[in-house]
């Protein structure tokens, strides 16, 4: 067993004297920790580093013993061969909050899809900001674990606001709004100390004075503009109000990003060269797609729950949306290279992960939207054909005289409806304003059915007028509750609104499903 150090409450990010401190989350190591052909390996990294920053090839120079001053001012950072389990841990606080969000919020409209992808934008860059301080520079330390504990705190935050996020929309109080904006302000806060104990440590290094104090800079001015966005929100009244002061969020997130990399970019000194930052991104990569995998086991589970019979068309899109998940696998992994490439081209490599993660959840959460579609409609085509045979069977029987009463048709009605749909609504749906709604257009069913035998089908005005509405009525409230048993629901604006009509409650659903179809295939291209 290796012989533990007491943690101290600051740690340089430095090689000194031969010695390192790796913080491997949660151990402090003594450079005796570290196998020799490792250590070796990593100063000769270093030193190769070195070389190439000042231009000089020669193998048998040594740093710090030659006369070049050049080469003392480039320091020689702590490298982590992998991921820290401080790092992997917070990327679980990271899934966390994807899966837990795209639970929460259905993208049924164009607004939600903006706000899905407004959430996972903030998400993702505040992620990325921890993730380019601690590839370069983190330590174990007393200072380090509670800065730490912060940003764990700040991705809580974003769980938090997850259930009322819906920017853009008119509300009455925009408190949690306003409380988001302090969480950011504390993350940018805290990176801001995180860089400033790097500074102080590397002072003496003249190259990396003006870089770390530009990225000082980016957080402690993202910081302020964060925490005076509070009072920007409106302010509690008696009307809901829509605000946009969301929006600078977006900005100031994106903007600080590409300064941080640009940064990283002009000084080489603070660059990814030599850390593990592809594997920060490819771990993530693969943290994504298995939660497209969780969100399409999700969608099979609702599917068995519902009793539904596998049809070739949902086994063939469930395999799709397998193979697609699959072929996002290799094309991703198959192109990692495990050598070294620029230091430039790696930073903005590691950038472009944002518009490439962003495409990734949205075809991820695409497809399994498009397996749910497909045995909603196989169902709705069923409960259609039964209720169509039923109408058509009783209107035959008025022609031939042979119809008994309004009572047994809608009889037969309620036993399409409720053995399609009414009989099957999971636990955790709603469905009692449609099925009171059915169980009215039933009675009403009944009573005009009456009358119209006794017509012996001649009363067309009674048919159309009477009859054919309160016939949609009835579909439109099964069909309605078919949706929302698979979880796919109106848009609220949609669905406030009273005495739907059927033709309105079909063309929504189509426009969901445009909508679905739409922005899978533009993220996936």
């Amino acid at each position: 067993m290796g012989h533990e150090e007491a943690l101290s409450f600051f740690a340089s990010p430095l090689h000194e004297g031969g010695h390192t401190a790796h913080g491997h989350g949660g151990h402090g190591h003594g450079a005796h920790d570290i196998p020799m052909s490792h250590h070796s390996s990593e100063v000769s990294n270093n030193i190769e580093e070195q070389k190439n920053l000042n231009g000089n090839t020669d193998s048998t120079a040594v740093p710090f013993n030659t006369h070049d001053e050049s080469l003392h001012d480039n320091p020689g950072f702590h490298r982590h061969a992998e991921a820290t389990t401080a790092e992997l841990f917070y990327d679980l606080f990271f899934v966390a909050n994807l899966t837990t969000f795209t639970s929460l919020l259905e993208i049924n409209d164009h607004n939600s899809l903006t706000a899905y992808i407004g959430f996972f934008c903030l998400l993702w860059l505040t992620w990325y900001q921890v993730s380019l301080f601690d590839v370069r520079f983190s330590t174990d330390s007393i200072f380090e674990r509670c800065a730490k504990a912060i940003h764990f705190g700040t991705m809580v935050g974003f769980a938090v606001i997850g259930p009322q996020w819906n920017p853009g929309q008119e509300i009455y109080d925009y408190k949690i709004y306003k409380a988001f904006s302090i969480i950011l302000m504390v993350s940018r806060l805290t990176l801001f100390l995180q860089y400033a104990v790097t500074l102080f440590f590397t002072k003496k290094y003249t190259k990396t004075r003006v870089p770390l104090l530009l990225v000082m800079g980016s957080c402690l001015i993202s910081a302020i503009i964060y925490g005076a966005l509070t009072g920007a929100f409106p302010h509690v009244g008696d009307k809901p109000v829509k605000s946009n002061v969301y929006i600078a969020w977006y900005i100031i997130g994106i903007s600080e990003t590409i300064l941080t990399v640009f940064v990283s970019c002009i000084w080489r000194v603070i660059s990814f060269k030599g850390t593990h930052m592809v594997q920060r991104m490819s771990l993530l990569s693969l943290i994504i797609l298995g939660e497209g995998i969780i969100v399409i086991c999700k969608a099979i589970s609702k599917i068995v729950k519902l009793d539904y019979l596998w049809s070739a068309a949902v086994i063939g899109q469930i395999i799709a949306a397998i193979l697609i998940i699959y072929f996002l696998y290799m094309l991703y992994f198959d192109r990692m290279s495990e050598e070294h490439f620029g230091s430039i081209k790696q930073q903005i490599w590691s950038f472009l992960h944002f518009p490439l993660h962003t495409s990734l959840v949205l075809v991820l959460q695409g497809v399994s939207l498009l397996v749910i579609w497909c045995q909603a409609i196989i169902g709705l085509d069923s409960m259609l054909l039964d209720f169509g045979d039923t109408v058509t069977h009783y209107q035959t029987l008025v022609v031939d005289g042979t119809a008994t009463s309004g009572a047994e048709f809608s009889e037969a009605l309620y036993n399409v409806t409720w053995g399609n749909v009414f009989n099957y609504v999971p636990k955790g749906v709603d469905a009692t304003k449609e099925i009171d709604a059915a169980t009215t257009a039933l009675a009403s069913i009944a009573d005009s059915f009456d009358l119209f035998i006794a017509s012996h089908g001649t009363n067309e005005t009674l048919w159309v007028d009477d009859i054919a509405v309160q016939l949609a009525d009835l579909f439109s409230s099964a069909t309605k509750t078919l949706f929302d048993s698979f979880s796919v629901s109106m848009p609220k604006k949609v669905a406030k609104k009273e005495n739907l009509g059927l033709d309105e409650v079909i063309s929504t659903y189509i426009n969901i499903f445009k909508l679905v179809f739409a922005y899978v295939f533009v993220a996936v291209s």
